[in-house]
């Protein structure tokens, strides 16, 4: 069986992530997952970011390593607190950002470090799939 990809590219992604920055459409506190699968166009699929992790099939998931070695576009999953936290990785010259809400500021998406030094979470691996398809990422 084929593949299904998303209708979202990865710069379409993150464009909508990125217009969240300047042009929030709602409060974001506490609100990975949401932000996530909204930026990758797809209906709600998980309540947190540590139980779409869970869902994800392993055959999908690119579990450890390091988040800078995760691909633009992908979504790196986080180990931490009651729900985890899951983020939007960018950056097409430097692997070492992410779109994330609450970090910044709270309740607003921006822009910070995939490390998330001030959280203590421990990174699990990044994905780019959801149950409506996954997010074609950009070759390598």
């Amino acid at each position: 069986m084929a593949k299904k990809y998303l209708p979202r590219n990865v710069n379409e992604v993150i464009a909508w992530s990125r217009n969240q920055v300047k042009n929030p459409t709602q409060d974001w506190t506490g609100l990975c997952q949401s932000h996530c699968r909204q930026a990758y166009g797809v209906p709600a699929w998980a309540p947190s970011a540590i139980s779409a992790w869970g869902k994800i099939p392993d055959a999908q998931k690119h579990i450890g390593g390091k988040p800078k070695d995760a691909p633009r576009g992908a979504l790196l999953y986080y180990f931490g607190g009651k729900f985890g936290h899951v983020a939007i990785a960018v950056g097409k010259k430097t692997s070492t950002n992410c779109l994330s809400n609450d970090y910044v500021r709270p309740g607003m998406i921006d822009s910070c470090s995939r490390e998330f030094p001030r959280w203590g979470l421990k990174y699990l691996g990044w994905s780019a799939w959801t149950p409506s398809g996954s997010l074609r990422l950009d070759p390598k």
